[in-house]
């Protein structure tokens, strides 16, 4: 059979890059495009505008609840920089586009959130650290809002433990972040997920398959892979970056600039997150300047690259060839 154009080809090019590997050797590599090939079923359109599509279908004013954040007592005790900054560009487009928009953070890396949202002028988005006593209440609270996002946020396995990429156990954080994405399901609201892993909330979409995928030596009982579902699941290379590209795809579908994040913007917000204490996963050095292991220039050019993209497709409507 001949080859056919893309119908989608701004579309499928920030599928591309937010599966474009840079990982360090301290991290598992060659696994986001497997992740994408099982989240992607054959004829479907791609997965950043699926997201986009079904963000942009929200009325006008619909509440949105990002959940984002990833502290650990050893690694992180002020939370992992990679979550918050991608959380902080999507809360930004879904405040621009009118929604109310809330973010839930552990109260350990509330103070540098806060900060990076300060940083980048985002003033329209509440910023919650929660507490229940009980998964029905934390499900009830789900429930509440029309849309629920879970960014870079570890999600329990079969047996309901939480660990890091080495299967470290993590007992610390929000323990009931799963339940709002389940609440919000029960309820028939939309969700979302994005990852880089597999330990994340989202990652339920494709568990029961995605075993042999788990990084090499690491054996958790209950499986690797979280295992909270979610309508929508984007595997990324680093989740932030999965975030700005459907940032860019909002920006395409509501033509509209102003929502779209240049690398200038990225390096900014990341590097207010570095400041106020925020870390980077990926690698063993406190101090590294960068975002899961992808030092600071880098990002900035990952970050350009979708910028790029949305600019050359708000250019015009685009040329295809014949279907």
């Amino acid at each position: 059979m001949p080859p056919r154009p893309e119908a989608l080809p701004a579309f499928e090019s920030l599928d591309r890059l937010t599966i474009v590997e840079m990982r360090p050797p301290t991290s598992p590599s060659g696994i986001v495009a497997a992740f994408y090939a099982l989240c992607r079923p054959d004829g479907s359109t791609p997965l950043t505008h699926q997201i986009a599509s079904r963000l942009m279908a929200l009325e006008p004013g619909s509440s949105v609840l990002v959940v984002t954040g990833l502290v650990d007592e050893a690694r992180f005790p002020r939370g992992e920089i990679d979550g918050p900054i991608g959380s902080a560009a999507l809360a930004r487009a879904l405040s621009l586009l009118g929604h109310a928009v809330t973010i839930a953070i552990d109260a350990e890396a509330s103070v540098c959130v806060r900060a990076v949202f300060a940083a980048a002028g985002i003033e329209d988005v509440d910023i919650l650290t929660t507490s229940f006593d009980t998964a029905e209440q934390a499900r009830g609270f789900g429930a509440g809002y029309d849309a629920v996002v879970a960014v870079e946020k570890l999600g329990r396995n079969s047996l309901g433990e939480r660990h890091l990429i080495w299967g470290t156990p993590v007992d610390v954080g929000d323990e009931y972040a799963d339940d709002y994405l389940l609440g919000a399901r029960a309820a028939g609201r939309l969700t979302i997920g994005v990852g880089d892993n597999g330990n994340e909330i989202g990652f339920g979409n494709i568990s029961s398959v995605a075993e042999p995928l788990a990084p090499a030596g690491v054996h958790c009982e209950g499986g690797f892979f979280a295992s909270t579902p979610v309508d929508v699941l984007l595997p990324a290379s680093v989740s932030n970056f999965g975030c700005y590209a459907i940032v860019a795809a909002l920006a395409i579908l509501a033509e509209r600039h102003d929502l779209a994040l240049d690398g200038d913007e990225v390096r900014r917000w990341t590097q207010a997150g570095l400041d106020a204490g925020l870390r980077s996963g990926g690698v063993d050095d406190p101090h590294f300047q960068g975002d899961d292991g992808v030092p600071l220039v880098f990002v900035k050019a990952y970050a350009d690259m979708l910028a790029g993209v949305v600019h050359q497709n708000l250019l015009g409507t685009a040329w295809l060839a014949p279907a």
